[in-house]
């Protein structure tokens, strides 16, 4: 059996006693490495400047040891195992020691008790050890957290629901203060001081959020405003907190953050959205506007002059008849004005298509499919709803656009060679599906900096309230999906953020 190392300081004055407990120490299979001293300054010196194990102390007298020894360990700081040996076996001499803070006396006549002895103290001094290693473990994390909790930006916090549906604030961080406008023992002495400073606007969604989570133990975030004390400053918090079940009710432990800032910002991005969607629909209104008084100009006053021409040109024509070249001039001069006219007539359709206004939506995209196949050859299926009419000019002519956007990005890019158009009233949803088996396109292709297509698409439908799903993989064609509620004219122009009050 390898014998087991020992650093031992021994205070005794006998050079005998010393030699005897040295050799019971080796015989009971330790390996003692021994520092004797015999005086109070050796054995300050020892324990300032070397490591032990445990202390062996004389209690005979005479010479230094006994009580006085014990007493400057203690002074000392230094917690060793201390055992006393004496030839004294008086019981309230053995009883005062062990009152005085001595961990074992051991008769010197005797020493079969010290190897035990020593296993058991060296054991309780592990065990005191790793006590005071944990304490100091818990203390420098309890100093982290205070320190982490303190450089939020808001409070951290304890909240309990109680089985009789009180509320109560078991821990409130020192944050209260400055977040809420009370004290943190204000808040866990008078809970209700939090749903005080709710905003009246936000107290329900706070209640049923709230509810959800005790119900579903589920983690709880919450954004809401308050009324901070004591001139009803409007705060934005965001409660994060996870809940677990207690005997006595639900219990939370969270953070509440003052979002303020964010939260402004943010509503400022959405009201500039807003802005810019309805400048893009003014823009759109304007074009449209633009286009279809051009159309009218063209059609009604360049139609008309051509229209005269052609006659004119006829009628002399007529009187040309002993003339054939100049005749033949004139017919010339007529067929040139009928392509004007024609040409005239493509300009003003495809301003404006005058089917449009007369005859609805699908009329439109019926015409403007066929002209695409027979421009392109590019079969072009149309289906829709039978009772897809009654939608509002502003839808209608958003939608042609968009029709007209996807067969223009056919024409360039897909490399396809048939079209498949859906159009269909889905529970008050127009929905417009437009199809190619094309060569699709990648994600990097859809961002392109100049790449405005699309992104107009998108506009245009954001701005009824709508959205636009788009579908590709490289050789597997696109769809783009465009779904619009058929009242969006009715809350086109509202504001989203009129109902928001933000102070």
């Amino acid at each position: 059996m390898t014998a087991k190392k020992l650093r031992i300081l021994l205070v005794e004055s006998s050079h005998a006693d010393a030699q005897h407990t040295m050799n019971k120490l080796s015989h009971s299979g330790y390996l003692p490495d021994c520092r004797h001293v015999d005086n109070a300054t050796d054995m300050k010196t020892a324990l300032s400047g070397e490591q032990f194990d445990l202390v062996l102390c004389s209690y005979d007298p005479p010479g230094f040891g006994g009580l006085a020894a014990l007493e400057l360990m203690q002074h000392s700081g230094v917690d060793l195992p201390f055992l006393f040996l004496s030839h004294d076996l008086r019981e309230e001499t053995i009883i005062y020691t062990m009152r005085c803070g001595a961990d074992d006396y051991i008769f010197k006549g005797s020493l079969n008790r010290l190897a035990s002895s020593i296993e058991h103290n060296l054991h309780a001094a592990r065990v005191r050890q790793e006590h005071r290693d944990a304490q100091l473990a818990l203390q420098e994390n309890q100093t982290r957290l205070h320190a982490f909790i303190a450089d939020l930006p808001g409070m951290a916090y304890q909240m309990l629901l109680c089985n009789d549906g009180h509320i109560t604030f078991p821990y409130v961080s020192e944050g209260c203060q400055a977040l809420l406008g009370i004290t943190p023992q204000n808040l866990t002495y008078n809970s209700s001081l939090f749903e005080a400073l709710l905003h009246p606007e936000d107290f329900k969604s706070y209640q049923q959020s709230m509810h959800a989570s005790a119900a579903n133990l589920s983690f709880w975030n919450w954004e809401g405003r308050i009324l901070t004390m004591p001139d009803n400053e409007v705060k934005w918090i965001n409660l994060r907190c996870s809940p677990r079940k207690t005997v006595i009710g639900i219990q939370w432990e969270g953070i509440i953050f003052n979002i303020t800032h964010s939260k402004l910002a943010e509503l400022e991005i959405l009201r500039s959205k807003s802005q810019l969607r309805e400048l893009s629909s003014h823009i759109q209104d304007v074009r449209e506007q633009e286009r279809i008084a051009i159309a009218r100009e063209v059609h009604d006053d360049m139609g008309s002059t051509l229209t005269a021409i052609k006659l004119d040109i006829a009628w002399l024509g007529g009187r040309l008849a002993d003339k054939p070249a100049l005749a033949e001039k004139a017919k010339n001069i007529e067929v040139l004005v009928d392509r004007c006219l024609a040409a005239a007539g493509n300009i003003s359709r495809s301003l404006r298509p005058s089917i449009l206004d007369t005859f609805g939506i699908v009329a439109a995209i019926e015409m403007e499919a066929g002209e695409f196949e027979q421009r392109t050859g590019i079969s072009c299926v149309f289906e829709h709803d039978p009772s897809i009419e009654d939608i509002s000019p502003d839808i209608s002519i958003a939608l042609f656009r968009i029709f007209q956007e996807t067969l223009a990005n056919i024409t360039k890019h897909a490399q396809a060679n048939e079209v498949v158009v859906l159009m269909h009233d889905r529970d008050g949803i127009i929905e417009l599906k437009v199809l190619d088996n094309g060569r699709g396109f990648t994600e990097a292709d859809r961002t392109k900096p100049r790449s405005f297509g699309l992104r107009g698409i998108r506009e245009r439908v954001e701005y009824f309230g709508g959205r636009v799903e788009i579908e590709s993989a490289l050789g597997q064609g696109t769809q783009i999906g465009v779904y619009i509620p058929r009242e969006a004219g009715l809350t086109a122009t509202d504001d989203p953020l009129s109902q928001q009050n933000l102070f």
